[in-house]
C-alpha cells in the first residue's frame, strides 16, 4: 500500500516537475519573443527619427510621421495571424481615408507567422475591396524570422525597409540560401502577357495567365486595369486577353523600377584576374544546376542573331524561385573566387536576378544544356546594363512595331 502511495506521489512530482518546465519554456520563448520585438522598435524608431521623422504618440494608431505630413508608419508590435495582419490593414487604410493629404501610410508587422504566399494572398485579398485611391497609398512591410516582405516594391517602401534598418534579405559572405519578396503581382502579369507578345502567341486565357504568375484571377484583372497598360490590352470573345501594341508606359515604369523589383545579386572576381563572363557561362553548363536561365548579352544573342554589341561584359543569369527562395551554392562551383558585392562602383562579372512567379517562361537551349530566359527578362538585363539601345534593337527585332523612340 506504501509503495503505490510512494509511485503515485512520485508520478505526481515529476507531472508538475514537467509542467513547470514547460511554462518556463513558454514564458521565455514569449520573453525572447518580446525582446526581440522590443529592439526591432527600437531601432526603427532611432532611424526613423535620424531620417527626418517624429513620433506621432499613437495618434489614430499611427507611430512616426514626416517632417512635411505626407508620409506616416504604423508599427504593429504583435502581428499574429491573418486577422490581426487584416485588422492593421484596415485601420491604416481608415486614417488615409480620413487624411486625404497623406500621399503614403506604411503598416510595419512583426512576426505574423504567415507564409510568403499567404502574406501576398491576404494582401492581395485586403487591397481588392478597398478604394483605387486608397490602396495607391498603401503600403505593408512584414518582418519574419526568414527576412522581411513588402508590398508594393515603390521607392518609399524600399527606402523604408533599407534605411530603417529592417532589411534581413542582403546575405552573408557564409550564406547560400535567401529568401527575397516577390514584386508587384500585376507587374508580373503584365510582364507574362508581354512575353507572349513578343513572341508572337496567341492569346492568353485569363485563367492560364493567372496560373503562370501564381495569383488570383482579381489580381490579373486589376493588372489589365492598369493605367500605364490598358490602352493596350485587347480582350477575345472568349475571355482571352493579349496586347494589341506595344505598352509603352507600361515598359517605362518596369525600366525604372527595375532594380528594386528584381532584387539582383552581384557577384565580383576577388581573386584579381581579368574576368571573363564566356568561361563562367561554359563552366555552369558543365554543371547540373536547376531552375537556373541564361539571360543578358548571351541571351540577347540567341534571341536576336545579329545582336550588335562588341564582347560580353558580365554573365546574366535568371533564377527561378518559386516561393522566393533563391540558392545561391551555386556560384562558388562555378567559380569560388567570386563574392557577393553591394559596391556600386565595381563592375560585376555575374548578376543572379530572382524570377518569383510560378512559371519561369524558360525557353529550352538548342543544345540541350542551360536554358534561356524570356524576351522581357532579357530585355530588363540589358537596360540594367545600361544598354538601352540595345535592349531596343532587341525589342524592335522580335516585334518592328515596338518603335520605342
Amino acid at each position: 500500500m506504501w509503495e503505490s502511495t510512494q509511485n503515485l506521489a512520485d508520478t505526481h512530482c515529476c507531472s508538475c516537475e514537467f509542467h513547470l518546465n514547460l511554462r518556463l519554456t513558454i514564458s521565455l520563448a514569449t520573453f525572447n519573443d518580446w525582446r526581440t520585438i522590443k529592439m526591432m522598435r527600437s531601432a526603427l524608431e532611432r532611424n526613423l527619427l535620424q531620417h527626418g521623422f517624429s513620433l506621432a504618440n499613437g495618434q489614430e494608431g499611427i507611430d512616426f510621421v514626416s517632417h512635411d505630413g505626407h508620409r506616416v508608419v504604423e508599427h504593429q508590435q504583435a502581428g499574429h495571424g491573418v486577422r490581426s495582419f487584416y485588422l492593421g490593414l484596415m485601420r491604416l487604410a481608415l486614417y488615409l481615408a480620413k487624411h486625404p493629404r497623406v500621399e503614403q501610410g506604411c503598416l510595419v508587422v512583426n512576426r505574423t507567422r504567415m507564409s510568403r504566399n499567404r502574406l501576398e494572398e491576404e494582401w492581395s485579398k485586403t487591397t481588392d475591396v478597398l478604394r483605387h485611391d486608397i490602396t495607391q497609398r498603401l503600403a505593408v512591410i512584414a518582418i519574419e524570422d526568414d527576412g522581411v516582405w513588402f508590398q508594393p516594391h515603390d521607392e518609399f517602401v524600399t527606402w523604408l525597409v533599407r534605411t530603417a534598418g529592417l532589411d534581413t534579405r542582403t546575405p552573408q559572405a557564409s550564406e547560400s540560401v535567401i529568401h527575397v519578396s516577390p514584386g508587384p503581382k500585376t507587374h508580373e502579369v503584365l510582364k507574362v502577357l508581354l512575353v507572349h507578345w513578343l513572341q508572337r502567341h496567341a492569346p492568353v486565357p485569363t485563367g492560364e495567365l493567372a496560373d503562370e504568375v501564381g495569383c488570383s484571377y482579381p489580381t490579373v484583372r486589376k493588372a489589365l486595369a492598369k493605367t500605364t497598360a490598358r490602352k493596350a490590352v485587347h480582350y477575345t470573345s472568349n475571355r482571352s486577353v493579349a496586347f494589341q501594341m506595344f505598352p509603352h508606359d507600361f515598359w517605362s515604369e518596369l525600366v525604372a523600377l527595375s532594380q528594386t523589383h528584381r532584387q539582383s545579386f552581384r557577384f565580383i572576381d576577388r581573386s584579381g584576374d581579368r574576368p571573363d563572363p564566356d568561361r563562367l557561362l561554359a563552366r555552369l553548363r558543365q554543371l547540373d544546376v536547376q531552375s537556373i536561365a541564361i539571360g543578358g548579352v548571351h541571351a540577347a544573342r540567341f534571341w536576336h542573331h545579329a545582336f550588335d554589341l562588341h564582347g560580353t561584359p558580365r554573365l546574366d543569369l535568371i533564377f527561378h524561385a518559386l516561393d522566393g527562395t533563391v540558392d545561391l551554392s551555386f556560384v562558388k562551383k562555378i567559380d569560388p573566387a567570386l563574392g557577393l558585392s553591394e559596391d556600386s562602383s565595381k563592375s560585376p562579372v555575374l548578376v543572379v536576378h530572382p524570377l518569383v512567379r510560378a512559371r519561369s517562361l524558360f525557353v529550352e537551349n538548342p543544345n540541350g544544356s542551360t536554358p534561356y530566359a524570356d524576351p522581357v527578362e532579357t530585355a530588363l538585363d540589358l537596360d540594367d546594363l545600361s544598354l538601352s539601345v540595345q535592349s531596343h534593337q532587341l525589342l524592335t527585332h522580335l516585334r518592328p512595331e515596338v518603335r520605342l523612340g
